[in-house]
C-alpha cells in the first residue's frame, strides 16, 4: 500500500473515532437539561422535579452548588454524595450528585410509588446532605465516608441529616417519608428493619419536631 493510502486510511480512522465521540457526547448531553447549577437527567420526570425544586428553592446556601440528578442502581431510593475528584480542586468547583435508583428488582421504595408530600420530605433529607458536605472541609467530607463504613457511624450521619432537615422546615414531610416507608410501602421487611434502625422513626420525627417549635417560636417574638 502507498503511502498516500496509508495517510487515507489513517485519516479516515481518525475522523471515524472524532464523530464516534461527539456523537457519545451529544446523546449524554440530550439526557440531561440544566436548570441554573443544577444538572437534571432527563428521566427524572416533571413531578418529580417539581417537588424537589420546594425544598431547594428554600435552601438558597446551596444555590451556587453544582448538584447532578441522575439515574442508576443503587442500594436505597436516594443518595446524595460529593464527586471525589472535584472535592481536590477546591470548595468552589466541588460538584455533588443525587442519584435515583433506577432497578427495577429492587426490594425497597420505588420513587414512583412516593406521594408527593413524603417525596419533598426524601428530596429535603438529601439536599440536607450536600449541606452537610458543605459546611466541611475535605478532611471533615471523608470522615463521612468513614463514618459510613459502621452501623453506628452511619446512623449518627443519618440522625443529624434528619434533624438538619427537621430544623430547615421540612419536619412533617419528612415524618411523611419515614411512615410511608416502614408502615405503607410494599419494602421488603429487610429493608424496612434497616430503615427502622438507621434512620429516625416516625416517632422520633415527631418529637423533635415538637422540641423545635417552641424554638422557632422563641426566636420569632424576638
Amino acid at each position: 500500500m502507498r503511502l498516500k493510502d496509508l495517510v487515507s486510511v489513517a485519516a479516515g480512522i481518525v475522523i471515524s473515532s472524532v464523530l464516534a465521540t461527539q456523537d457519545v457526547v451529544a446523546q449524554k448531553a440530550k439526557r440531561y437539561h440544566k436548570v441554573g447549577n443544577l444538572k437534571v437527567d432527563t428521566g427524572f420526570n416533571k413531578q418529580y422535579f417539581d417537588d424537589f425544586m420546594i425544598p431547594f428553592q428554600e435552601f438558597s446556601d446551596l444555590h451556587n452548588c453544582k448538584i447532578t440528578i441522575k439515574s442508576k442502581k443503587i442500594r436505597t431510593t436516594m443518595a446524595a454524595r460529593p464527586q471525589f475528584l472535584s472535592l481536590l480542586l477546591g470548595k468552589k468547583n466541588r460538584r455533588y450528585v443525587i442519584v435515583v435508583n433506577k432497578d427495577k428488582s429492587f426490594e425497597g421504595v420505588h420513587l414512583k410509588h412516593v406521594p408527593p408530600a413524603a417525596r419533598i420530605g426524601l428530596f429535603a433529607h438529601e439536599l440536607m446532605h450536600i449541606r452537610d458536605y458543605e459546611s466541611r472541609k475535605v478532611s471533615g467530607v471523608m470522615e463521612r465516608g468513614i463514618q459510613y463504613l459502621t452501623h453506628k457511624g452511619k446512623k449518627k450521619v443519618e440522625h443529624y441529616t434528619d434533624s438538619l432537615t427537621i430544623a430547615a422546615g421540612f419536619g412533617q414531610q419528612l415524618h411523611n417519608w419515614a411512615a410511608y416507608v416502614l408502615y405503607d410501602s410494599d419494602a421488603s421487611k429487610e429493608y424496612k428493619f434497616y430503615k427502622e434502625n438507621i434512620y429516625m422513626t416516625p416517632a422520633c420525627i415527631l418529637t423533635q419536631i415538637e422540641e423545635t417549635l417552641p424554638q422557632q417560636q422563641t426566636g420569632l417574638e424576638l
